[in-house]
């Protein structure tokens, strides 16, 4: 079921429901307990090249494309995050690799043929997040 769901998601970007641009960009907010520890353990998921903003003591913002923030921010009675974050990307096995190498773990790689190839992990607060790719 959760795969028809995201298949519908797919199908909703790709046609004209979705066209419109309402906002110039969007920022996810992901509540960590240890911002340092959180930092380090971002960076080295999305790679040491990524743009990083520290906008004031306790946030970190990390650019994961064009016009999308990841945005981790210190919280006191910190709860993981009920929505997944996912990210494309060009070859998922080759991504799991390299962060395997660096000791993050993204999970089972599933296969949906001809739809999606997905891997779904938690960071060390418990925030769901997953790597996709498409044929």
């Amino acid at each position: 079921m959760l795969w028809l769901a995201r298949t519908a998601v797919a199908c909703l970007v790709t046609s004209n429901i979705a066209s419109a641009e309402p906002f110039q960009e969007v920022t996810i907010g992901l509540p960590v307990s240890s911002i340092t520890e959180a930092e380090a353990w971002y960076t080295n998921l999305l790679g040491a090249d990524v743009d990083e903003l520290r906008p004031v003591p306790g946030i970190v913002e990390f650019k994961v494309s064009p016009n999308v923030w990841l945005q981790i921010f210190e919280a006191n009675d910190q709860q993981p995050s009920a929505p997944v974050v996912r990210f494309l990307v060009e070859d998922i096995e080759t991504t799991q690799r390299q962060r395997s190498e660096i000791g993050i773990e993204t999970g089972k790689i599933i296969q949906v043929p001809n739809v999606v190839t997905f891997s779904e992990f938690v960071d060390p607060g418990g925030n769901a997040l997953g790597l996709y790719d498409l044929p």
